[in-house]
């Protein structure tokens, strides 16, 4: 597969229930979230971020998993729908939106800034709420737009690129395939 070059070991796709036994431990790293958005949301509150009008389409959010219970622990907060206590902006969004893909990657480098960068610079994707996830980051935003499926070789290689430019050495990235579990 031409992706596979310089620093990356191996790309792996993931269809099933649980995250693969290989990440179970408490390993810290970054991951992407695909959502999809099945109907607009007019005016619709974000905590303390504000109100922010969300088109139907697809949604990518770049997150960090860096405390005691690393990506493991953070993929299964994502997988389930957020409980009645909302904790980080994407969990308010995660309440209308269907969880597609997770890309998750097991690193030490904190990647999750040049990832939110990159995705920026990525044509077709828009920014749909300036700050969102991004309180404790220089990045304009964590979340990402796109009306149409997002392009998967273009995401890899913006992702990819980003982290070799970061040092970011050995790297696989495992992509957990939710898709097939939502068209049951």
């Amino acid at each position: 597969m031409a992706l596979l070059t310089g620093a990356v070991s191996r790309i792996l796709l993931y269809n099933g229930h649980a995250w693969p036994a290989s990440t179970r431990e408490r390993l810290k790293g970054i991951y992407l979230l695909i959502l999809r958005l099945d109907a607009d949301l007019a005016d619709f509150a974000i905590g303390r971020l504000g109100c922010y009008c969300f088109t139907a389409g697809y949604y990518l959010y770049v997150g960090s998993a860096f405390g005691s219970g690393g990506i493991t622990a953070r993929l299964a907060h994502h997988q389930h729908r957020p409980k009645p206590r909302l904790h980080w902006h994407i969990d308010y969004l995660r309440e209308h939106a269907a969880l597609l893909e997770v890309w998750g990657i097991a690193t030490p480098a904190r990647l999750e800034r040049c990832w939110a960068h990159a995705l920026a610079l990525t044509p077709g994707l828009s920014i749909p709420a300036p700050g969102f996830g991004a309180s404790d980051s220089d990045a304009a935003s964590h979340l990402f737009y796109t009306p149409g499926p997002p392009a998967r070789d273009q995401l890899m290689l913006a992702l990819l690129g980003c982290a070799e430019q970061a040092g970011a050495t050995n790297l696989a990235i495992d992509i957990r395939d939710y898709q097939a579990a939502i068209d049951r």
